[in-house]
């Protein structure tokens, strides 16, 4: 269908056809327009800064969220540290950038101050284009807290190289807000 004509397909969950897929592709490297990298994010971003320096519209950052929380990477550090971890990479990612690109910083309550402050040091805060709340509790269940208030939200900030330049397609952004509810509820 050409609906899922761009859907990108993860080769680790099919491993006895990965070869079959991938040999579908005449000139892999021509036929993938992105690129996919396992790497220490801020190796990475050194390493191709020269040849990617200026020609990225978008950039999404998902960092950790200084939680506490156990993952294969660390997700609790000193204020300090998270911020040097954040700032520096931040910085990098900016180079990257169009001049009308945009970067998309997704933190929750933890560290969502700490980021805003970060972004406005290094962008300006006259290059502050959006704070986008990205409601999560309805899909997943909210998140209780046994003494506190419920969790039910994200935060993503948007900033941009130069916000008087900045591309963005409004129309094609718009995304139904709907009650997660009212959906199971049959007319």
């Amino acid at each position: 269908s050409k609906k899922y004509e761009h859907l990108p397909i993860d080769t680790k969950y099919f491993k006895e056809l990965e070869f079959e897929i991938l040999s579908q592709f005449e000139d892999l490297d021509q036929a993938i327009d992105g690129w996919l990298i396992k790497s220490d994010n801020y190796q990475a971003l050194n390493t191709l800064l020269p040849k990617f320096k200026g020609k990225v519209q978008t950039i999404y950052i998902d960092p950790p969220f200084n939680t506490g929380s156990d993952f294969e990477y660390i997700d609790r550090y000193q204020d300090s540290s998270w911020l040097t971890l954040m700032e520096n990479r931040l910085n990098l990612s900016k180079k990257y950038l169009t001049r009308t690109g945009g970067l998309f910083l997704h933190l929750d309550w933890n560290s969502n101050y700490l980021g805003r402050i970060l972004l406005e040091e290094v962008f300006g805060k006259e290059n502050f284009v959006n704070e986008v709340i990205w409601r999560i509790g309805w899909v997943s269940g909210y998140k209780t807290q046994v003494n506190g208030f419920v969790r039910n939200h994200d935060t993503l900030y948007v900033f941009a190289n130069s916000k008087k330049e900045f591309f963005f397609k409004k129309n094609d952004s718009k995304i139904p807000y709907f009650s997660f509810k009212h959906s199971l509820i049959k007319e």
